[in-house]
């Protein structure tokens, strides 16, 4: 068994002050432009996945006024590379042979000891955008390898790896704004069980690995958060907030409520092609329960975890109604539950073409 510490109509009011109708419509046109970029980050952030922050926490289709600038549909792919080679509990990192140490201490061997955890995540997404509401339809594929000595350190030869490409979990999200400037508005969705949950082991001595580690969680979601910000101005801004919760499990597997807040710049001084961005990702994850559930010989479960992330990024304008984007997330703190592998870094990079 393994475990990771991976601890998604309103009409705009013209105001009765004398102004050329063409700059009201353009006025007009970058509040909804804002509106739909707004959507698009509370549509692509929930990405956590069932322990501490295996998955992309970004907000990561904010990509400035060129996003959904029309309504209507647009589709996109998006990849996140998260290589977890490091061990550490709480705040603290630890070699192999101290996290061997704490899983397996004298007179209790038999505890795995993870290595690595390498996760390739292409999600497929097609949106529809109108004035004032939109959808999302997001479809992940997983590529995931795993390392772990299934008996600990102390025998090499139970050296175990995991290898696969499959279906994740399908999110369907939807959005709502509240405030007649678009400013303000609520996002509600759902996560369905269609991701893999019986996944091997490749080598000796082979299982089924842990369902934190499987391409889906087995579970049905509700996710429900709010946005605030304004993608206007020079200077664009984004604040939103959602809760991911468990309201069906299979398995014996529940995974952990998670909590993700983010906050995010654009800066559109430099050009209609060009877009610098910077976000600040925040993920509170409990911790997972059920029969299936690991736990160090204390009691203390190896999954959940606080993380805050700091986000520089670029989005892209292309021929044709594409645009692109690229991010490399680090992380400025995390505090994991038990023993779990972290990442130093997340890369995410996409397309969308809007229709």
């Amino acid at each position: 068994m393994a475990r990771s510490a991976d601890v998604s109509g309103t009409q705009f009011p013209i105001r009765s002050v004398s102004r050329p109708k063409a700059n009201r419509r353009g006025r007009t046109r970058r509040r909804a432009v804002g509106l739909a970029v707004l959507f698009l980050a509370v549509a692509g952030s929930e990405q956590v996945m069932a322990c501490a922050a295996c998955g992309c926490t970004l907000s990561k289709d904010w990509l400035g006024p060129q996003a959904g600038a029309a309504s209507g549909w647009s589709a996109g792919v998006s990849y996140d590379y998260i290589n977890q080679d490091q061990a550490r509990t709480g705040t603290r990192n630890l070699s192999l042979q101290d996290a061997d140490a704490i899983l397996n201490p004298a007179g209790n061997t038999g505890n795995e000891t993870e290595v690595q955890t390498a996760t390739r995540t292409t999600t497929f997404q097609l949106d529809y955008n109108a004035e004032g509401w939109g959808v999302s339809i997001q479809l992940p594929f997983v590529d995931r390898y795993h390392t772990t000595y299934q008996a600990g350190l102390a025998d090499q030869s139970n050296f175990n790896f995991n290898q696969y490409d499959a279906l994740g979990d399908l999110r369907v999200l939807g959005k709502f704004a509240v405030s007649s400037d678009g400013r303000f508005g609520l996002v509600g969705g759902v996560k369905l069980p269609t991701g893999v949950t019986n996944e091997q082991f490749n080598g000796a001595p082979g299982g089924q690995i842990d369902p934190s580690l499987q391409p889906g969680t087995g579970s049905t979601d509700v996710i429900a958060g709010a946005y605030y910000g304004d993608g206007s101005g020079m200077l664009g801004w984004f604040a939103q907030g959602t809760l991911q919760h468990t309201v069906s499990a299979q398995y014996g597997y529940t995974p952990g409520n998670a909590v993700t807040v983010n906050a995010g710049l654009r800066y559109g001084g430099m050009g209609h092609m060009f877009t610098p961005l910077l976000q600040l990702n925040l993920v509170h994850r409990e911790k997972d329960t059920g029969s299936l559930v690991n736990i160090q010989y204390d009691g203390t479960p190896l999954t959940g975890g606080n993380l805050a992330y700091v986000a520089p990024g670029v989005a892209v304008q292309l021929p044709e109604g594409f645009s692109a984007y690229a991010y490399l997330q680090l992380p400025i703190y995390q505090n994991v539950s038990g023993v779990q592998l972290v990442a130093k870094y997340i890369a995410s990079a996409g397309v969308r073409k809007n229709f």
